[in-house]
């Protein structure tokens, strides 16, 4: 069976650019106060968001790097279908929609990666505690669309 490619959407296009903004606006605003953001800066939170390791400010471009990175493998990843382990048999009949399920879920969690790491990138470098939903709201972020997504392949197939 040949991969067929996946045309892009209005959903894969608007997170894609939404993910590089958030990317490149936690990039500007770096850029912008380096000067005013303190040399050292909490690097580690705990469970409840309290800073329990300092270090650079480097670290910021570091998590923003990292974030970079994610944005590119997955935007790279999402032009090629036939490299997805899809969790479910790809028949002729179901191909189609077993390939958009996944481009939107690589979509949805690019834009979600982007969004944390972007933060992650720019928060610290007020000195503060994070917020206290930040951990519970950020692995909801991550995991419902993956239990979303995983679901809508569980009914595909």
């Amino acid at each position: 069976m040949e991969t067929i490619p996946i045309k892009r959407t209005w959903y894969d296009r608007l997170t894609h650019w939404l993910s590089l903004a958030c990317l490149a606006g936690a990039g500007l605003y770096l850029l912008v106060n380096w000067q005013n953001i303190p040399e050292t800066i909490p690097t580690h939170f705990d469970f409840a968001g309290q800073p329990d390791d300092w270090g650079s400010r480097i670290t910021c471009l570091v998590v923003l790097a990292i974030g970079a990175a994610i944005w590119a493998v997955t935007a790279a990843l999402g032009r090629f279908p036939a490299l997805w382990n899809t969790g479910v048999a790809v028949t002729e009949e179901n191909q189609r929609r077993v390939y958009r399920i996944l481009k939107n879920m690589l979509s949805t969690l690019k834009l979600t990666a982007a969004v944390i790491l972007a933060f992650l990138a720019v928060y610290p470098t007020r000195g503060q505690a994070l917020p206290g939903l930040f951990l519970p709201l950020a692995c909801l972020a991550v995991l419902g669309p993956l239990a979303f997504f995983c679901w809508q392949l569980y009914r595909s197939r």
